[in-house]
């Protein structure tokens, strides 16, 4: 159970947990401040703490800032470049023809994406749906390669539209992905699905989570840390 509270200007969620015996300042994935604390600490002692770390907390809260700063909106001009599973791709605005309806808005052909000019109104739309359509196969056998070697069942796994997440693992052992997640690098993908595969055993980040996590993906770290670093250009 966790409470929400207002400290000096730090708005955060504190939580008890019988297992910690000191406190823990986090900062979540949805750059939510947690404040984790024994059960038996007093709320004086909490405010303490929390007011001790109050630098460390702004930097860490600065740098998730950043981190998850909105990219620069595409324009969707000729030239522009989209990324498709981490390679990048120039984007070339083509004609319609009235003989043709049934070409697609838009399609990646010849190493470039192709959108129709008379379609560029509703690019940002078009970008979102392609990446579900297509990258929704290719997710999905990741998923399952994933899935036998960390012992579960492979789970559907849905694209959408996430906010600041990468990924989300729901109380139903169902997985979400953000659409953007298919602009990465595959073995970045592949960090962000066994992530969330894990949380099927393992709901909190515990250092059983993490143990489990590496016996999968014994270099599970250096992904995890590519992401923190290059993530927001994505």
């Amino acid at each position: 159970m966790s409470q929400s509270f207002l400290a000096n200007k730090l708005f955060y969620d504190l939580r008890r947990s019988p297992a910690r015996t000191t406190l823990e300042i986090k900062i979540d994935r949805e750059g939510q401040l947690v404040v984790v604390a024994p059960i038996e600490w007093p709320m004086d002692l909490i405010e303490r703490s929390v007011e001790e770390k109050r630098l460390w907390i702004y930097t860490k809260l600065a740098q998730k800032e950043l981190l998850f700063r909105p990219p620069k909106p595409k324009e969707y001009v000729s030239g522009e470049t989209f990324h498709y599973l981490g390679r990048s791709y120039r984007l070339q605005l083509v004609k319609g023809h009235p003989l043709r309806r049934t070409v697609p808005a838009l399609r990646l052909e010849g190493g470039r994406f192709l959108l129709r000019i008379d379609e560029r109104d509703r690019a940002h739309q078009h970008f979102v749906d392609w990446y579900i359509n297509e990258g929704s196969p290719w997710l999905q056998r990741r998923v399952e390669l994933w899935s036998r070697r960390i012992g579960i069942a492979p789970p559907a796994a849905d694209i959408m539209e996430l906010g600041f997440r990468w990924g989300s693992c729901g109380r139903k052992g169902n997985l979400s992905f953000h659409w953007r997640t298919l602009l990465l690098p595959p073995r970045i993908i592949d960090y962000i699905a066994a992530h969330e595969l894990v949380h099927l055993h393992e709901p909190h980040h515990t250092p059983k989570f993490w143990r489990r996590l590496e016996r999968a993906m014994p270099d599970f770290f250096e992904r995890k840390q590519w992401l923190a670093e290059n993530g927001g250009r994505f």
